[in-house]
């Protein structure tokens, strides 16, 4: 078996499971607000992973978390657009509790998957992840995350988005815009889909 990497880029999705297991910290639950801060300053990517890795498990079928974690990506997303530095989180995402039981049994499910996934990623086409293209990035995260309000009452609803909000995270945590582009490309499916949904 091959010795594991120590660099968060080199795992984005692994390390951001790592990550949420130190905030837990042994405790029944686990709030938002901690989890977001445990990320320090290079939150922006691993947090968009981690709202789309969740809304894509039974995470996702509780009622209110779709509308909770759309609000946490549309948080971080406007901050990423507008260039901001230190990462800045609403004190009403400290009362949306995790059952830390919920979370391990979801992180023991798709590690095992993760670490396959992270084996591909790799530093590709950096323009398309980094500067100007987060900028893009930003807008369709926003756009996709507004969808978790309707789509969050439908069981499930919310994979599709969240399933590209995680691509657009690991994108620009790995500094891969084969990740982004591909992610921009099913983006424009998803819009259409809801709008002829919506219609």
């Amino acid at each position: 078996m091959s010795e594991p990497k120590d660099n968060a880029a080199d795992t984005p999705l692994q390390s951001v499971l790592d990550q949420v297991e130190t905030a837990m910290d042994g405790g029944e639950s686990v709030d938002l607000k901690t989890v977001v801060e445990s990320f320090g300053n290079r939150a922006f990517g691993p947090i968009m992973v981690l709202c789309g890795l969740c809304m894509m498990t039974p995470l996702g079928a509780i009622p209110g978390i779709p509308p909770a974690f759309g609000v946490i990506v549309i948080v971080f997303a406007l901050q990423l657009l507008f260039r901001r530095n230190t990462p800045w989180m609403p004190n009403v995402l400290a009362r949306v509790k995790i059952p830390s039981a919920k979370l391990t049994a979801v992180q023991n499910k798709v590690r095992p998957i993760l670490a396959k996934i992270d084996g591909i990623i790799s530093p590709r086409l950096e323009w398309a992840a980094t500067g100007p293209a987060q900028v893009i990035v930003s807008l369709i995260a926003i756009i996709l995350s507004l969808t978790f309000f309707p789509l969050g009452m439908v069981p499930f609803g919310v994979v599709a988005p969240a399933f590209i909000i995680l691509l657009l995270g690991l994108g620009i945590t790995a500094r891969d815009g084969v990740i982004v582009l591909l992610a921009f490309g099913l983006s424009m499916g998803v819009f259409f889909g809801v709008v002829s949904l919506l219609l």
